[in-house]
């Protein structure tokens, strides 16, 4: 078929371009400056070509980052898109080293078998009785962390290295209790994370008469403790042990919502990655869909998760189903026990209590964020001093978040009008309309909350004295000081 006068046209021009080509040797030197100098590169992902400028293909290469981003426009907990290196992203619970670990108390850890936690990545026998030290779950690399917005995209972004022109949170090496809860020794006092079914461990609130008992509460976490009683074991310890921290409840969220690429931490488990070769789905229900009454009847609402439920997933993610047994050795209850990379419970089964954090009860019924500006310092509960003010709630009322603050590591409810499957998909109380004084900031839910459970589920409707038998806490700890103030990093 003949050509038309334009295809010829189209056609010269192409061989004249050729022809008139220059190799890379013939063309000449650029200025060492890399303002204004663009590169072009391929994205495998969609097979288009595109341009990036030297300077963030540089920062990229020396320093990779990854993470997600999400449409403020959209109300979907899902993220648009991932952002950064997509390598990093695949492999990111390798790269921050997650899992489990024996910590002691001077914080010297040793990381465990990632497929058996009754031995250490080295092959020795591990015992996580406490013999050894606390059953932690955590992070083996100090990493940094920032959230910015490009034009309607929020991003949430994750590297070992400051991030060039970002606002950075430093997040030091640190852990939580791995079971997702604490124990206590009460023979010490001291908070501990042992899987151990002694009676010197006994959990709950002590009730030694269901001892031996399909109802016993040794080997399980301790509840019914007060905040500031709490805080006051788990520093028994040594410095830098704290009970439950806004700091680690944050980058259990943060860490969650990067890798698998939703808000919605409830969404069903799916072990099958996407077309990136990403996480996907959530984890579950978690231990949330147990009726009130029913857990009334069987226990009380004390605690009922031994402490080494989960551990046959090791540092993977995953549901593992704890069949409850009632008196007549039936099972009254099969609880889907949530695991992210080892950590059980990341949501649900008994509220958890603070450590670094509370709120102020304003007259028009909001209330303000109160943080603890620094783990080594001075607080108490219940009193200001010390504390730093950040975000501020809606007026009194509850419902599923819609938007909430990240700054700070707040993790904080500031705008209501979202549902379990729109934006955060958890659920915020502050229903107590008081007008002054303080009041607890609770996380996560416990095992009757159902759907408004999740990472990011938050009550600040308690007295500061309030510690009911279905909350309890984890043990936190951090190797240095944890800031919860960004520093701007400049770019390159």
């Amino acid at each position: 078929m003949a050509l038309t006068t334009d295809e010829e046209e189209k056609l010269r021009a192409i061989i004249s371009a050729f022809e008139g080509g220059q190799q890379i040797d013939d063309l000449p030197l650029a200025d060492s400056t890399v303002q204004d100098k663009e590169i072009e590169v391929f994205d495998k992902k969609t097979g288009a070509s595109g341009r990036m400028s030297v300077r963030d293909a540089v920062n990229l290469s020396n320093a990779p980052w990854c993470g997600r981003c999400w449409n403020l426009d959209h109300s979907t907990p899902q993220a648009a898109t991932w952002v950064g290196s997509l390598e990093m992203l695949r492999n990111l619970p390798d790269v921050l080293e997650l899992g489990c670990y024996l910590v002691k108390n001077d914080h010297t850890r040793r990381k465990l078998d990632a497929t058996n936690h009754y031995r250490f990545a080295n092959g020795e026998t591990a015992k996580l009785d406490g013999s050894m030290g606390h059953y932690q779950w955590g992070w083996g690399k100090k990493f940094y962390v920032a959230f910015y917005t490009v034009g309607r995209l929020f991003h949430e972004v994750v590297s070992l290295s400051p991030i060039p022109g970002q606002h950075n949170y430093c997040i030091p090496v640190g852990s939580l209790s791995a079971h997702g809860f604490a124990s206590i020794d009460r023979s010490s006092g001291a908070l501990v994370s042992y899987v151990n079914d002694d009676i010197r461990y006994r959990g709950g609130d002590n009730e030694s008469s269901y001892d031996e008992t399909y109802r016993t509460l040794c080997g399980t976490c301790v509840s019914q403790m007060t905040a500031e009683a709490l805080r006051a074991a788990a520093r028994k310890n040594g410095t830098g042990w704290l009970c439950g921290t806004m700091r680690h409840s944050a980058v259990v969220k943060i860490l969650f919502e990067i890798i698998f690429g939703t808000r919605d931490m409830q969404a069903a488990y799916n072990p099958a990655k996407d077309s990136d070769g990403l996480y996907q789905g959530g984890l579950g229900n978690g231990v949330t869909d147990w009726t009130w009454d029913a857990w009334t009847t069987h226990n009380g609402n004390r605690p009922f998760l031994p402490t080494r439920v989960g551990i046959e997933l090791g540092d993977s993610c995953g549901v593992s189903n704890y069949e409850l047994k009632g008196a007549e050795g039936d099972t009254v209850y099969t609880a889907p026990v949530p695991v992210f990379f080892g950590l059980k419970n990341p949501h649900g089964y008994l509220w958890r209590h603070q450590d670094d954090e509370f709120v102020r009860a304003n007259e028009d019924t909001t209330m303000t964020h109160l943080v603890a500006p620094s783990i080594y310092g001075s607080w108490t509960i219940g009193v200001e001093t010390g504390m730093k003010a950040y975000s501020t709630s809606p007026a009194k009322g509850e419902g599923y978040i819609k938007t909430l603050s990240y700054d700070h590591l707040e993790i904080f409810a500031t705008q209501l009008g979202g549902s379990a499957s729109t934006w955060h998909c958890d659920y915020f109380w502050n229903t107590s309309g008081a007008v002054s004084g303080f009041r607890l900031v609770l996380r996560g839910c416990s095992a009757s909350h159902g759907a408004p459970s999740g990472s990011s589920a938050v009550s600040v409707y308690h007295a500061v004295s309030a510690a009911p038998v279905n909350w309890g806490s984890p043990l936190c700890e951090a190797e240095e000081e944890w800031p919860v103030e960004p520093v701007y990093a400049e770019g390159a």
